[in-house]
């Protein structure tokens, strides 16, 4: 890989990587902070009038009744899966049909350069991109944990039996609140998963955005393409969940795949399967594919559109510059 082709590929991108980067840090941190604001008592009351809308939950609502489960819904609000797409869209669809478009290709590949090394190192800076983007989801999630205070019910009110010295609860008396912190209630090693899961999800559309602008000479239309077939994607995937007889559809989404939420409740409850490919039961049994598993789906998927492209654009002609 030529050390000129990173260079020029990472002053290209470095200012979107750090405002996606520093947005994603600020925002996970924000979002932990907004978590110890409501006392979880009321939040499960909000929560429990929505109960006809639980199956568009990755995970059972008593999951969310626990300070893992709220924290872990960060990795499914639309800004933090907008910024990974944002940045692996935008760079893998600049590989070729954004310098086509510009009209640099031609001069780019006068130089001493491979077709493939100019792929290689557009990729290699995307994918590194995807990652640094992850770390600093996770690092802000860490500092928001680390930092917050969340409201709880305080222990019941007693009263003390005079001359006897016992302690009598007294249910006449209203239940105060007391202020804990939240990393005395969750392990930030548990949103690793989470973390991981929106690295392969802006692998494979990485992946898809450099195939895409393989074949292509016109970047707008390569973005459309791909922002396409995100929302078909993603259509397909609510269709899917909305009604049981187009469940079929959950099959054929890559959004099945990402499933942070459930990936954290895994890895609170069942620690053991949280890397797993599948699960088993008692009789080993196959019963489901595991959190590594679904990982390793978006990963493939991923890496076979990125040989693809390196199939296509090592064979195909390019236009002349217009």
């Amino acid at each position: 890989m030529n050390r000129s082709l990173l260079k020029k590929c990472l002053s290209e991108s470095r200012l979107l990587l750090l405002a996606c980067s520093l947005g994603l840090y600020l925002f996970c941190w924000l979002r932990c902070w907004v978590v110890g604001q409501f006392e979880m008592a009321r939040f499960q009351a909000v929560l429990e009038q929505f109960r006809d809308f639980e199956r568009f939950s990755p995970v059972p609502f008593e999951q969310l009744f626990t300070f893992a489960g709220r924290v872990a819904l960060t990795y499914d609000e639309p800004v933090v899966i907008l910024c990974v797409s944002v940045w692996a869209i935008s760079r893998g669809s600049d590989v070729v049909s954004g310098e086509l478009g510009r009209g640099t290709m031609e001069m780019l590949l006068a130089q001493p350069v491979s077709r493939l090394q100019v792929l290689a190192s557009q990729v290699s800076v995307t994918i590194a991109g995807v990652g640094l983007l992850c770390v600093f989801a996770w690092l802000g999630t860490a500092t928001g944990i680390q930092t917050t205070t969340v409201k709880e019910l305080g222990p019941p009110p007693t009263w003390q039996v005079p001359g006897l010295g016992l302690k009598v609860p007294n249910p006449l008396a209203e239940r105060g609140t007391v202020e804990v912190r939240l990393r005395d209630k969750v392990d930030v090693r548990v949103f690793v998963p989470a973390a991981f899961n929106l690295f392969c999800l802006g692998y494979f559309l990485a992946g898809l955005s450099t195939l895409m602008s393989s074949w292509d000479r016109y970047r707008w239309r390569t973005i459309g393409l791909v922002v396409g077939f995100y929302v078909l994607q993603l259509t397909m995937k609510i269709a899917g969940i909305a009604s049981d007889s187009m469940a079929w559809l959950l099959r054929l989404t890559i959004f099945t795949a990402y499933e942070p939420e459930a990936f954290v409740s895994t890895a609170v409850n069942r620690p053991d399967e949280v890397w797993s490919v599948w699960i088993v039961d008692s009789q080993s049994r196959f019963q489901d594919l595991g959190p590594l598993g679904y990982d390793l789906i978006l990963l493939v998927l991923g890496t076979l559109a990125l040989v693809a492209a390196a199939v296509i654009f090592c064979r195909r002609d390019l236009p002349a510059p217009l």
